[in-house]
C-alpha cells in the first residue's frame, strides 16, 4: 500500500513544466453559482456586485427592484449610495428609487476636502440617475491631477482612470498608464498585482484596456505582464463571495479579450498511458476557459517526445486531435510508445506558443528469480537457497542467528519478460510494533540483492529476537501495479544481547532508542536562599535610617534658626521639590520601577534646578547688599 500510494502521488504531480502558460483557468460556472445566490442578498452592496457579475457574464438578472426599493442604506455613506444607485441602473429599477438619493452625490461634488475614491463614487452615482456629468472635463480633470498629487496610489490611479471613462479625457489614462503598470508588486517571478490586491488589481487593470480599447490603440501590456497578470487572476479563482467574483470577472474579461489573449494548457483528466489506455486529453483555452478565437485545430502539435530515461527522441511533430463536440479538448494519442514505460516529455505547441508536459507511461512489472538463503557472515559455509514464486511464501520458517546472514535475491520484469529497473525496491523486516526497512541495490546480473547481517540489523529492531515477517515492496511513477508481497517469516536470534521475549527494549530504557515512550523531563527550579533572621533584617534598616536619626537629633539640640530663611516662592519651590525627590527616592522601595522613577524625578529635578539657581542668585544679592 505504501508504495502504491507514493508511486500514483508521483504520478498525480506531473504537469505542464513551462512558463508563459497558463496552469488553470477561470471558472465561470462556479462564479455564476456564486452570483446567483448573491442576488437573493438583502445586502446592498452584495446585491450590486451579484447584479454586475450576471451582467458581464451576460446573464439574465432576476426582478430585484423590490429589493433595490426597500434596500437598507446609509445616506451619509457615498459607497452605498453608490451601490444602490448603480445596482438600480443595472437592473432597470431606476424609478423605485427616492429623489432624495440625489441630494448625497451632490453634496460630495462640493466637498472642498473631497477624495478620489468619494468623487468617483459620487459622479457614477449621478450618472445611474441619468445626470451626466457634473465636471467640465477640463477644470474636472486638473482637480484630479492635483489630488493625485496628494496620493498617487495605483487604486487612486484606477478611480482616475474610471472617471476619465466617463469625463471622455481617457488620453490622460493611455499617457500614464504604462507607468502605472510599471508599479505592479511582482510574487515569485510569476505574478503581478497593484497594491490593495484583488479590488484595486481590477479596478486598474479593466479601466486601462476599456480606455484603449475606446481609443483603438494596441494593449499597453507586454506579453510577460498580460501572462503575469493572468496567473494572479487564476491565483485567485477560489473566491466565494460576489463581490470577489464581480471583480475578477471585471478584470479577467478585458484580459481574456485582449489579443493575443494568455493562453491555457492543462491536462483534462489522466495524465498517464497504460496498455489498455494510449491517449491522454489536454484542455486548450483562454483565461475564462472559452476556445481561442485565433487558434485553427491543425495549429496544435506535439513537437517531440522525449524519454527522460535517455534522452531518446520516440515521436516528432504528431498532430493533436480535436474532440467531437469539444472546442477546447485536443487528444494526444500515445499507441506507438505505450510498451515503453517510462517518463516522457513531450513540447506541445498550440499556435505560436510552446510548453513541455510530462507525461508517464505506466507498465506493469513482476517479480522473478526469488531466492532466499541463510549462510555464515564470513562465508565459510554457503547458504542454502530457498526459490519462492510470485506470489507465494516460504514453505518453512527459515532460522537465523547472530552470526549469519540472510540473502534475497530477486530480479524485475515487464509483461514482456525484459528486465526493467524502479525507483523504489525496498525490504521490510518487521512485526506489528517493530521494523527496520533496507534498499534493495542492483548487483552486476542487474538483480536486485539484499544482505541482512543478522548481527549488524539487530540495533534497528532493538535486539528482540524472534519471528518477522520479510516483505518486498517495488514501485515506480512510471508502474501500473506496484507491488507489495509478503514473502514469509524468519526467525532471528541476535544471541546473548538480545532482549528476553516481552521484556522492557534498552531504548526504552536508556532514552536513546527504540519506539517506546521516553522518560518524563521534569525541570525542577533552584530553591530559593534562605532569608536571614528578623533581627538581622532590622538591625540593617535602623543602621540605613541612623543618618536620618542623627539629623533629626542635632536639629532638636541645636534650635533651628528661621530667622534667616528667605520667604520667597522660590526658596518654597526648591525645598519641595528637592523633599519630593527624598520622598520619591523612598516609594522606589516599596513599589515603584526605576524607569517610572526616572519618569517621576525628570520634572522634580528640572524644578529643583530652577528653584535653586534662583535661591542662591538671590542669597548672593542679599549678603552683598548686607555689606
Amino acid at each position: 500500500m505504501f508504495v502504491k500510494e507514493l508511486s500514483l502521488f508521483v504520478v498525480f504531480l506531473i504537469g505542464i513544466t513551462k512558463g508563459n502558460i497558463l496552469q488553470g483557468t477561470i471558472d465561470t460556472s462556479r462564479l455564476q453559482s456564486i452570483l446567483q445566490d448573491g442576488v437573493k442578498s438583502k445586502d446592498i452592496s452584495t446585491l450590486y456586485f451579484a447584479i454586475k457579475g450576471l451582467k458581464d457574464l451576460k446573464l439574465p438578472v432576476p426582478d430585484v427592484c423590490e429589493d433595490i426599493k426597500n434596500a437598507k442604506y446609509d445616506s451619509n455613506n457615498i459607497e452605498q449610495v453608490f451601490y444602490l444607485t448603480n445596482a438600480a441602473a443595472l437592473s432597470g429599477c431606476q424609478n423605485y428609487l427616492s429623489p432624495e438619493i440625489l441630494r448625497p452625490p451632490a453634496q460630495v461634488i462640493d466637498k472642498k476636502d473631497v477624495t478620489i475614491p468619494e468623487l468617483y463614487y459620487a459622479t457614477y452615482s449621478l450618472k445611474a440617475l441619468g445626470k451626466g456629468t457634473v465636471y467640465n472635463k477640463e477644470d474636472g480633470l486638473k482637480n484630479l491631477v492635483q489630488l493625485l498629487k496628494k496620493d498617487d496610489s495605483p487604486i487612486n490611479y484606477g478611480y482616475v482612470f474610471g472617471l476619465c471613462e466617463h469625463m471622455g479625457c481617457t488620453s490622460f489614462t493611455t499617457s500614464h498608464a504604462e507607468g502605472v503598470l510599471q508599479a505592479a508588486d511582482e510574487t515569485d517571478s510569476r505574478a503581478l498585482s497593484f497594491d490593495g490586491g484583488l479590488p484595486a488589481t481590477s479596478l486598474v487593470l479593466s479601466t486601462i484596456l476599456r480606455s484603449y480599447k475606446s481609443q483603438k490603440k494596441p494593449s499597453p501590456l507586454s506579453e510577460e505582464q498580460r501572462y503575469k497578470f493572468a496567473e494572479y487572476l487564476v491565483s485567485r479563482r477560489s473566491v466565494s463571495t460576489p463581490r470577489g467574483a464581480a471583480l475578477l470577472l471585471d478584470a479577467a474579461i478585458p484580459l481574456a479579450d485582449d489579443q493575443p489573449s494568455p493562453i491555457s494548457i492543462v491536462f483534462k483528466g489522466k495524465k498517464y498511458v497504460t496498455s489498455d489506455s494510449d491517449s491522454v486529453e489536454f484542455s486548450i483555452t483562454d483565461l475564462l476557459g472559452r476556445p481561442l478565437r485565433n487558434l485553427k485545430p491543425d495549429e496544435v502539435v506535439a513537437q517531440s517526445g522525449t524519454r527522460l530515461a535517455d534522452d531518446v527522441v520516440v515521436l516528432s511533430k504528431q498532430a493533436l486531435t480535436q474532440k467531437p463536440n469539444e472546442p477546447t479538448t485536443y487528444v494526444l494519442n500515445l499507441s506507438k510508445i505505450k510498451a515503453q514505460y517510462g517518463l516522457y516529455k513531450i513540447a506541445l505547441s498550440a499556435g505560436s506558443k510552446t510548453t513541455n508536459v510530462n507525461v508517464a507511461v505506466l507498465g506493469e512489472i513482476q517479480v522473478a528469480s526469488v531466492e532466499v538463503g541463510v549462510g555464515d557472515v564470513d562465508g565459510t559455509t554457503s547458504p542454502r537457497l530457498t526459490n519462492v514464486a510470485y506470489p507465494g511464501k516460504l514453505s518453512e520458517k527459515l532460522q537465523a542467528d547472530h552470526m549469519q546472514k540472510v540473502t534475497l535475491k530477486f530480479s524485475v520484469r515487464d509483461k514482456y519478460d525484459k528486465p526493467v529497473s524502479v525507483a523504489q525496491a525496498f525490504v521490510r523486516v518487521g512485526t506489528a510494533n517493530n521494523e527496520a526497512i533496507f534498499v534493495a541495490e542492483h548487483d552486476n546480473t542487474k538483480a536486485y540483492k539484499v544482505d541482512l547481517n543478522v548481527g549488524a540489523i539487530a540495533k534497528h529492531l532493538n535486539h528482540i529476537s524472534g519471528a518477522y515477517s520479510v516483505e518486498i515492496y517495488l514501485g515506480d511513477s512510471a508502474v501500473s501495479n506496484p507491488i507489495s508481497w509478503h514473502l514469509g517469516e524468519i526467525m532471528f536470534n541476535f544471541g546473548k544481547d538480545a532482549n528476553a521475549v516481552g521484556a522492557v527494549e534498552r531504548g526504552q530504557v536508556s532514552g536513546t532508542g527504540g519506539r517506546g515512550p521516553l522518560p518524563e523531563i521534569r525541570h525542577v527550579f533552584r530553591s530559593p536562599e534562605p532569608r536571614p533572621p528578623r533581627l538581622v533584617s532590622d538591625v540593617f534598616a535602623a543602621a540605613c535610617a541612623a543618618p536620618l536619626l542623627l539629623l533629626l537629633v542635632l536639629w532638636a539640640r541645636l534650635n533651628i534658626n528661621f530667622s534667616l530663611f528667605p520667604f520667597s516662592l522660590s526658596a518654597l519651590l526648591f525645598h519641595l521639590s528637592l523633599g519630593g525627590s527624598l520622598v520619591l527616592y523612598g516609594v522606589v522601595w516599596l513599589q515603584l520601577t526605576m524607569f517610572e522613577a526616572v519618569r517621576y524625578l525628570l520634572p522634580l529635578a528640572l524644578l529643583t534646578f530652577l528653584s535653586g539657581h534662583r535661591l542662591l542668585r538671590r542669597l548672593v544679592q542679599t549678603k552683598t547688599q548686607s555689606r
